[in-house]
């Protein structure tokens, strides 16, 4: 069974024997001096659920190695974090330009994988600079992912929140609109109550009589009765109650992860 550590690197075979054909999860190995971090990449949008690993090798010398090449040393390892950071200053962005249930939505699902990946990294370097308490450089590179693991959950956390807002205003706004045809259902009842008696009787007799406009000149009398008329329906028209406007939706506030390095 291949190990999935690069066969060029002189670990020790204990670090091959505990590993399987798989990276798994994130974490450290340490014996003799050697340290090996296992950490994951930044999950991919598609597919979150897969977990591509990359491995750094530090020697007893102090000489850090990564498993997707480079120059030797810590550089690798610190330019590895720092994608969890712009990562973070990308999702904020799309957390401060987010307005609807579905953006919020989306910016869960992105944030969620990532704060996860973030956090275990962070835990792994700790371990990491507990078996390597001299190098120094460990101490920024775990600095720098609990930045990232604070910032993913800043926006996370904003993100719900967002959600939930937008869920409630939508549902106040149903609420209002229900309630505004409701008000105007019973109004028109109510004038429909004061006329069905008329109209019931005009129906059944006709009405058929001398009211004194017969002899009122025509066809004036005819367009200004129908005038009469739409002036009554636009009053009661004007005397039904109006929706209030809603206000401009305005987003839950939140911690700003900042931007740039931590």
């Amino acid at each position: 069974m291949s190990s999935p550590i690069p066969h060029q690197w002189q670990v020790p075979e204990v670090f091959r024997e505990r590993m399987g054909n798989q990276a798994g999860r994130q974490r450290v190995m340490s014996h003799a001096g050697h340290v090996l971090l296992i950490l994951h990449e930044l999950p991919d949008p598609e597919t979150p659920e897969k977990r591509a690993a990359k491995m750094f090798w530090r020697n007893p010398e102090g000489t850090w190695q990564c498993s997707a090449g480079g120059p030797p040393g810590i550089s690798m390892l610190m330019a590895h974090v720092e994608m969890f950071i712009e990562a973070a200053n990308k999702l904020e962005t799309r957390g401060d330009q987010a307005r609807t249930a579905d953006e919020w939505f989306a910016l869960i699902q992105a944030a969620g994988p990532t704060l996860r990946t973030a956090r275990n990294m962070h835990r792994a370097l700790q371990e990491a600079r507990e078996a390597a308490k001299t190098d120094r450089g460990l101490i920024t590179a775990r600095d720098l992912a609990g930045d990232a693991e604070r910032a993913f959950e800043l926006i996370h956390a904003h993100a719900q929140e967002g959600l939930r807002y937008t869920s409630a205003r939508q549902a106040e706004e149903q609420a209002r609109g229900a309630q505004h045809m409701l008000e105007a259902a019973h109004r028109l009842n109510m004038i429909a109550a004061v006329f069905l008696p008329v109209t019931a009787v005009a129906t059944l007799l006709g009405m058929n009589l001398s009211h004194g406009l017969e002899s009122w000149p025509a066809p004036q009398t005819f367009w200004i009765t129908l005038a009469l008329c739409f002036a009554f329906g636009l009053w009661i028209k004007a005397s039904m109650p109006r929706p209030q406007q809603a206000e401009e939706p305005k987003p839950p506030g939140k911690g700003k992860a900042g931007k740039g390095k931590r």
